[in-house]
């Protein structure tokens, strides 16, 4: 044990010594210019001042959330408080107080599910009122909110579940039963926003509020008021389902009765004579049967 004592020391005084006697490190001058050639002079360049009397378009902004949203109990269409957290200043004129009120609403929930489905909102921010009554477009940075895990939180759910694959009998059938967290957003959480136009105080009594021009592609057809004729015209939908049986068919036009010329009107003495002489001449068919039969 002295002995140890001994080489312990011994270490420590040496180590002392050498600090002792190393000397102080000290940094080399830099290299003169070579003769002859004039010596650089530092010059300041003037770097442009921002303009502070406009916000561009999307400038951040936070608000500070005033309701607790849950996705679990919280219903689409609910209207959320919340208040601005830092003044917005233009050109030394206040356009928004700190904890101006604003609203945004809940457009849609996604509950948790089984299978570790954590749950998501997702949300629309209504535009800000400022303090000459304008109103301000927003928009969030994030509108469809969902829990982001660490790749250390992900690494230790897979540690966990495999501790317990092996040691806790039906625990996959308990993993794949498993309910996932619901999104929480509690009060006095900072949501970011940004701003959806470009807002210009260069003249403090008359605020301009311009938002973007709408963005176009050079593949997107030019729009017409004049709509083109087709190179055809397609055939006429034939009716779903189709009719059965045979088609009816128009009706015939029926022929009309033909109308005969008035008989001419006789006398009454004349019917009796045209009797008479009718019945005095023979009959054709009855001459010809008496000729031809011979007499015996």
């Amino acid at each position: 044990m002295n002995r140890t004592r001994a080489i312990v020391s011994a270490a420590v005084a040496t180590a002392a010594l050498a600090c002792a006697v190393t000397p102080a490190a000290r940094a080399l001058p830099p290299p003169a210019p070579p003769e002859g050639l004039p010596r650089p002079v530092p010059t300041v360049s003037a770097t442009p001042a921002s303009p502070s009397s406009v916000l561009p378009y999307g400038s951040p902004i936070f608000f500070v959330i005033d309701d607790k949203v849950n996705s679990g109990t919280t219903a689409p269409g609910t209207i959320v408080h919340m208040h601005l957290r830092d003044p917005l200043v233009l050109q030394g004129t206040t356009i928004a107080l700190a904890g101006t009120p604003a609203t945004f609403t809940v457009v849609n929930v996604s509950k948790a599910e089984s299978g570790d489905v954590n749950g998501a909102i997702q949300i629309h921010l209504d535009p800000l009122t400022l303090a000459g009554g304008l109103t301000l477009p927003i928009r969030a940075f994030h509108e469809y909110l969902t829990m982001e895990m660490t790749g250390g939180q992900i690494a230790t759910r897979s540690t966990t579940d495999t501790v317990e694959d092996v040691f806790i009998p039906y625990a996959p059938l308990y993993q794949l039963l498993r309910k996932g967290h619901q999104m929480v957003l509690p009060v006095g959480s900072v949501l970011r926003a940004e701003t959806d136009a470009t807002l210009d105080a260069t003249h403090p009594k008359s605020i301009v509020i311009s938002t973007p021009p709408p963005f176009v592609s050079n593949f997107d057809p030019p729009h017409a008021d004049l709509t083109a004729a087709p190179f055809y015209t397609p055939a006429p939908m034939r009716p779903h389902p189709l009719p059965h049986g045979r088609p009816t068919l128009p009706p015939k036009p029926s022929p009309s009765p033909e109308t005969s010329a008035p008989a001419a009107t006789t006398s009454a003495a004349a019917i009796p004579a045209a009797s008479s002489l009718a019945s005095a001449a023979p009959s054709p068919s009855a001459a010809p049967s008496s000729a031809a039969s011979p007499s015996r």
